[in-house]
C-alpha cells in the first residue's frame, strides 16, 4: 500500500467527518421541530376535547330586526369572545354587542358562564343559528 492509497483514505475519512458534522445539527433541529409540532397538536386536541358549548336559546325581535343568541360554556376551557364566531342561516355575522354573565364588553368567557350575542339587521326570523368557538367546537340550533 503506497502513500497515494493512504492519502486518499485519509481524505475520504476527513470528508466523512465533515459531512457528519454538518448533517448532525440539521437532523437534530428537524427532530426538535417535529417534537414541538406534535406537542402543540396534542395541546390543541386536549383543549378541543375539554371545550363544550350549548346553545341556551335564541330570541328574534322582528320590530327592531335584532337577534339575540345565548350560549353556555359547559366545558372546562376558558374561551375568548373575540375568537367566537356566529353564523345565521349559513352567513357569518359580526355581533354589534355581547355580554358574558351579564357584563358587557367582557372578552373572557369562563366555564359555567353564559355569552349573549346581539346582531342587528336580521330581516327575517332565522332558520339556523350556529356558534363556533376558538378551538373549533360548535353549537347549533335549527329553529
Amino acid at each position: 500500500m503506497g502513500f497515494s492509497t493512504s492519502g486518499a483514505t485519509a481524505i475520504i475519512f476527513v470528508g466523512l467527518l465533515v459531512g457528519v458534522g454538518i448533517l448532525y445539527p440539521t437532523v437534530e433541529t428537524a427532530g426538535e421541530r417535529v417534537a414541538d409540532a406534535e406537542s402543540a397538536h396534542d395541546d390543541r386536541a386536549l383543549r378541543q376535547q375539554n371545550t363544550a358549548v350549548v346553545l341556551a336559546g335564541t330570541a328574534y325581535d322582528g320590530t327592531n330586526e335584532t337577534l339575540t343568541v345565548a350560549v353556555n360554556n359547559t366545558g372546562s376551557t376558558v374561551l375568548s369572545v373575540d375568537r367566537t364566531d356566529l353564523l345565521v342561516d349559513g352567513r357569518y355575522r359580526v355581533p354589534e354587542s355581547f355580554s358574558v354573565a351579564g357584563t358587557e364588553g367582557r372578552t373572557v368567557w369562563t366555564p359555567g358562564s353564559q355569552l349573549e350575542l346581539t346582531v342587528t339587521g336580521v330581516t327575517s326570523e332565522p332558520e339556523r343559528v350556529k356558534v363556533v368557538t376558538g378551538p373549533g367546537v360548535a353549537a347549533f340550533e335549527v329553529v
